[in-house]
């Protein structure tokens, strides 16, 4: 592509015109000398001279790019994470496999490659010390090596060749990824391509939970070469084997879970193990410990009603029923009269929403049928800064007042819904409610296939963006029954109707049943185990790389809020009980150690506690698997613009190399600085011309 401009006010096509014009006069002036050489050349002469007097006046510029070859070095990382020291069948490391390869390759010393060793990290290495280099590093950081490398030096490259067997150790984002790597990889796959391998790839459970709830543990089976074939999966404690499964791998993945019902307050550190494979080698994944903590804390309710009706004589009765919860009733009575029943050590003021030190006190609060018109906008104000920053959770029941008096600009934002003023009103039933697909994926209401007719229903509005229903009604869709928040911190539940009572004063025991069921989750979603422990708000939630490491490998701890940080004592509890502060700076800390063995990390603020469990090993993370990963190897090619070369097909590298062009452009300028050099060669120019022309006797 050829650009052609002038540094002149004049337009382009009239400067080329009168260009044009003036070589076609120095031409049409000698058009009658032109049948002798010497005529030729000083006419040559001439228009050279007129050529260059032109790009003098008008500055012309000239650009254009072409397509070459490889002109840029290229770069070699070579993984040396523990991985590389797996052998296969043949008992060649997969380290050597790739100092072999850089052996043969002679043809990369024509793309002045650039070498780099990566594992935890990256370090420039000469070409004469890689047969000396050795697979000693605890962890394998791909994406992080590669992408600080190319961020720091892609001007000066022109892509990048990586010899890796393509296990990564940390969590990767492909769009993250696609945006920094602005040159192509050539991934070449170390390692054997049919490595069969079974192991347990993770593992998810439900902890921390409250005491008397079922433990879930579900580890996910990996496996390759091994379809179709029956293992044992078992579950085991302090060595003592609980429960054992024979499952058929009929997958990739294939998920198991573990239920274990009512255990009591404690830390519990489990180990699922899966029965190795008939021919494989590495074992290092095995097994897994898990942590599940289950808690029993007391719940601190606040319920206060508008007055004695049926919906609270019974809800009352069933929250006092339950040893883990200390409710405190308040019953209004008067215009600012309640009638307490419970909290007896709980001061309560004339003005309940007036002090936010008054509602810190709970974790929940119920409002039933109150009329929130009297309080003022400072009230509503201290109720809002009980959800997002105390992390409480607020619900409204239906009634005659419900929703009354909500509808400020001060409170809106914690609302589920979109109040219009009209939701005081009644539709009459029977209606069948019946638990949304939205709510069906919470853990809460897992299994909860019954609830029993309605005989009313309040206006519910219509949810806002955010708002997520719980319970819908099948009569009448656009009116839900239970409508609640996804807020990050507390959450604010509606229950539009007044009439759940009647399920517990029915006669059928199934609909008993129900009403349990139905409040008893509902209380429970309210206030969760992460919520009472206030993980992210009171406490930090933390954060690890992985969760498997190698001796005195740096373990890099970070400590999250999702708002303002609180202050909080961090420390580690090591496998003999024994505990060691940390020393946090930005919510960061750094922790290593040579003792194998569960560690867990611990982040206490006011009685508070988080904690996450982490396992120390010889080996780390570091798998010693004679396989590759191709599937990861082949997608960061792809969106790098590169390709995938197994080790055993890499001849074709040698010709993507050479068939990749860049495109190099030039640019040519006359400017005022270079016309001083100008003048004395068209000087030079005109004056052979015209001893020429007298030679010539031309005048």
């Amino acid at each position: 592509m050829v650009m052609v401009r002038f540094n002149s006010d004049i337009p382009t096509p009239v400067v080329l015109l009168f260009c044009a014009t003036v070589i076609f006069i120095i031409f049409a002036s000698y058009r009658k000398l032109l049948c002798g050489k010497k005529t030729k050349t000083f006419l040559i002469f001439h228009i050279l001279a007129g050529f260059l007097l032109l790009c003098a006046i008008f500055q012309p510029e000239l650009s254009f790019s072409m397509k070459t070859g490889l002109k840029k070095p290229v770069l070699v990382l070579i993984d040396t994470s523990k991985s590389m020291e797996a052998k296969d069948r043949a008992g060649i490391s997969k380290i050597q496999q790739a100092k072999e390869f850089l052996e043969k390759k002679k043809y990369f010393k024509k793309y002045n490659p650039v070498y780099y060793l990566f594992g935890s990290d990256a370090k420039i290495v000469n070409q004469k010390d890689i047969p000396l280099i050795e697979a000693n590093q605890n962890s394998t950081k791909i994406a992080t090596c590669l992408s600080s490398i190319i961020k720091n030096s892609s001007d000066n490259y022109s892509g990048v060749i990586l010899l890796t067997d393509g296990y990564e150790n940390q969590f990767i984002s492909w769009e993250e990824m696609k945006k920094v790597i602005t040159i192509p990889v050539y991934t070449v796959g170390i390692g054997e391509e049919s490595a069969k391998d079974i192991g347990i790839s993770t593992i998810l459970t439900n902890s921390p939970l409250y005491e008397g709830e079922i433990a879930k543990i579900s580890p996910i089976i990996s496996q390759k070469g091994y379809d179709n074939e029956k293992v044992s999966v078992s579950l085991k404690e302090n060595g003592k084997l609980i429960q054992g499964r024979t499952i058929e791998i009929t997958s990739n993945f294939v998920r198991l879970d573990f239920e274990i019902p009512s255990l009591p307050e404690g830390d519990y550190i489990y180990e699922v193990s899966v029965q190795p494979g008939i021919g494989e080698t590495n074992l290092e994944n095995n097994h897994f410990p898990v942590l599940v903590r289950v808690i029993a804390p007391t719940l601190h309710i606040l319920y206060v009603e508008g007055n004695l009706r049926w919906e609270y004589k019974f809800l009352k009765r069933f929250i006092e029923s339950d040893k883990k919860i200390e409710p405190c009733c308040l019953v209004r009575v008067g215009e600012s009269t309640f009638q307490q029943t419970g909290g007896k050590t709980i001061d309560v003021p004339t003005n309940i929403l007036g002090k936010e030190i008054f509602l810190n006190n709970f974790d929940i609060i119920i409002f039933g049928d109150i009329d929130f018109s009297s309080f003022s906008d400072k009230d509503m104000q201290n109720l809002r800064n009980f959800v997002e920053k105390k992390g409480g959770s607020v619900l409204f029941l239906g009634g005659e007042n419900f929703l009354k008096g909500l509808k400020r600009d001060v409170i809106k934002d914690i609302l589920p819904v979109i109040l219009t003023g009209n939701e005081a009103g009644f539709i009459e039933g029977p209606f069948k409610p019946e638990i949304t697909e939205e709510g069906k994926n919470l853990p809460v209401f897992e299994n909860f296939q019954y609830l029993p007719i309605l005989d009313r229903m309040n206006r519910c509005p219509k949810p806002t963006p955010a708002g997520l229903v719980l319970i819908k009604n099948l009569e009448s869709p656009d009116n839900p029954l239970v409508v609640s928040t996804g807020m990050p911190r507390g959450r604010c539940v509606i229950v539009a109707t007044d009439s759940t009572w009647k399920w517990c004063y029915a006669a059928r025991q199934d609909e008993k049943l129900a009403y349990e069921q139905f409040w008893a989750r509902i209380i429970r979603f309210l206030c969760g185990p992460d919520d009472y422990l206030g993980i992210g708000n009171r406490v930090p939630d933390i954060n690890l790389d992985k969760r498997t490491f190698a001796e005195n490998e740096q373990i890099h701890i970070r400590f999250l809020f999702t708002g303002e940080n609180s202050p909080f004592n961090a420390y580690i509890v090591c496998p003999d009980y024994s505990k060691i502060n940390l020393n946090v700076e930005n919510n960061a800390s750094i922790f290593s150690s040579k003792k194998d063995g569960i560690y867990l990390v611990c982040a206490e603020n006011k009685g508070k506690i988080n904690k996450k469990e982490f396992i120390i090993t010889n080996q780390g993370s570091e798998i010693k698997d004679p396989g590759r990963d191709d599937i990861y190897l082949k997608k960061l090619a792809e969106i790098s613009g590169g390709m995938y070369f197994p080790i055993e097909n890499s001849d074709g590298l040698q010709k993507e190399l050479s068939s990749r062009k860049t495109t190099v452009k030039t640019h040519l300028a006359i400017t005022r600085e270079s016309e001083k050099f100008l003048i004395p060669i068209i000087f030079i120019l005109l004056t052979i011309c015209w001893f020429l022309r007298r030679q010539s006797n031309i005048l």
